[in-house]
């Protein structure tokens, strides 16, 4: 049979763009080498060679050793960089954010259930209309509407920690269910009313899930796309057995709340959240015959991106301010003071006081440095081809910043593994003035939108419980304080696991004054 012309032409067409593209690509590599790495494996690549936990402490490693800030590995066709100083992540991820604001695809997120989430969308017209959607109501200038809500909620955590100050584990309850109250509160419209609320479960258990799932697209159905079609019984595919144990956690966290907004509006129960504002239009639209540019499933995964970008941050970095001011109580000591000048003894802290506050930042952003919640972030990948330093970097790699190294670099920090907030002051106020870490909530077009409300949720808390809260190590049978090992979990996340703390009213007046608290506003 004698083919058309056209598709003659059309095939001679492919070919000679395939070969252009081979010669394109082999002439490409030559000129410029890939980054440095350690040795891989025969056929495998770099498959296996790096811990499933604390990650990010090896890939440090190896940039000493290599004398390299990024390195490069392969393994099954997929290929990934790790940046492991500040100065290559802003040149690469902010300054050349057009090549490097995509994700990779996170196979493992889709076996876990993942709706639509910004978080994990790739860089396309959707991932942009969710940006759109979801940046607005999440300002500097606008997050200032849900201070309100943040306040009320900081007291009422304060005031279940010493209720329940019998307990030296109690107070981790309480912490928890002030982060899951307020983003679940904004992103829903659900009130959660005490400690006991079912939502807590839901939460914990969606938390759970994501802290022990790895770092992002990392798993071997990431790093090899095949082996999702494997059974999840064989003895390699624990990944997959992790994401069928853990899907309904996910599936919970974004269907259920959900449910209830969409069943409050069928009940003419109106609620001032983003979830029933962005139904409402949605419905309006549809009633109307215009077109909407978001499904269902897009307003659910929107919503779900505001407790993603606000409940792990918020609870785990408030673990760590009890903590490490539990561990250097010269530093509690200075930021109670701050408290007593700014505040006194009269009222409880306000968002007006924060301002007046800046030791208080210090500690916080000493947090941030000493413990990166997401030691790697959250990937991104390169679009196209690209060179750095003389360096090749292949189209379709995924990118990882080593937040861990960039905060411990000790060409950075001095002192970088002790906890000093002092740093950040200049040297003629005591200190080194040695810039606040960045990273922490992602790099260019990728920064997490939900920042400045988890920062003041942060403040919030940490002014109330320091006002009103005295803590320390537990007692001992002899009375004195008892220090204790404090166990860590490094699988995804690097937080600090449950802890034991001495928790107790400041005094009989700060008591008072915060168990008389007027909630109704």
């Amino acid at each position: 049979m004698v083919l058309p012309l056209n598709v003659v032409t059309l095939t001679a067409a492919l070919l000679l763009v395939g070969v252009c593209y081979k010669l394109y690509t082999k002439l490409f590599a030559g000129k410029y080498p890939l980054p440095p790495g350690p040795k891989a494996q025969f056929l495998v690549g770099h498959y296996g060679i790096v811990p499933a936990e604390g990650p990010q402490f090896q890939y440090a490693k190896w940039s000493k050793e290599l004398n390299t800030d990024i390195l490069y590995f392969e393994s099954f066709g997929t290929k990934w960089i790790v940046l492991n100083s500040l100065q290559a992540s802003i040149d690469l991820l902010d300054k050349r954010g057009n090549n490097y604001s995509d994700r990779p695809r996170f196979i493992m997120n889709d076996l876990m259930g993942w709706a639509p989430t910004l978080t994990w969308l790739r860089w396309s017209p959707k991932m942009q209309q969710h940006r759109k959607l979801l940046q607005p109501p999440f300002s500097k200038s606008k997050v200032s509407q849900y201070c309100p809500l943040q306040r009320r909620e900081a007291i009422k955590a304060a005031q279940s920690i010493l209720r329940t100050n019998a307990d030296p584990m109690a107070w981790n309850n309480a912490i928890r269910r002030f982060a899951v109250a307020v983003v679940i509160n904004i992103g829903f419209g659900v009130e959660i009313k005490d400690d006991k609320s079912p939502y807590i479960k839901i939460a914990d258990e969606a938390a759970m899930a994501i802290s022990n799932a790895g770092a992002p697209a990392s798993s071997i159905v990431d790093r090899f796309p095949a082996t999702r079609f494997l059974p999840s019984f064989l003895p390699f595919m624990e990944r997959k057995r992790y994401a069928e144990r853990w899907r309904y956690a996910i599936e919970n966290i974004t269907n259920i709340p959900f449910a209830a907004t969409i069943a409050d509006l069928a009940a003419n129960r109106r609620t001032n959240c983003f979830a029933a504002d962005r139904l409402s239009i949605h419905a309006s639209n549809a009633e109307k015959g215009i077109p909407n540019d978001f499904s269902l499933a897009d307003i659910k995964g929107a919503a779900a991106a505001i407790y993603i970008a606000g409940n792990d941050t918020t609870q785990t970095t408030i673990a760590l301010f009890v903590l490490y001011l539990m561990q250097h109580p010269a530093v509690r000591a200075k930021a109670v003071a701050e408290i007593d000048r700014v505040v006194g003894s009269e009222r409880l802290p306000e968002f007006a006081d924060i301002p007046n506050l800046p030791y208080l930042n210090l500690v916080l952003q000493e947090c941030y440095r000493m413990n990166p919640l997401s030691p790697l972030g959250i990937p991104h990948a390169s679009v196209k081809d690209d060179v750095y330093r003389g360096m090749r970097i292949p189209a379709g790699t995924i990118v990882y910043q080593n937040v861990w190294a960039i905060t411990h670099d000790p060409a950075v920090y001095s002192r970088a593994f002790e906890f000093w907030p002092e740093r950040y002051l200049s040297v003629e106020e005591g200190g080194k003035g040695e810039p606040f870490p960045v990273g922490n909530f992602g790099f260019g077009r990728r920064v997490c939108i939900g920042r400045n409300l988890a920062e003041n949720s942060m403040f919030m808390m940490f002014a109330v419980v320091l006002a009103t809260v005295e803590f320390g190590w537990p007692l001992g049978p002899d009375g004195g304080e008892e220090e204790y090992e404090i166990e860590w979990s490094f699988k995804g996340q690097a937080h600090p696991l449950p802890f034991k703390c001495r928790m107790a009213p400041r005094s009989a007046k700060a008591e008072a004054l915060l168990m008389n608290a007027d909630l109704s506003t």
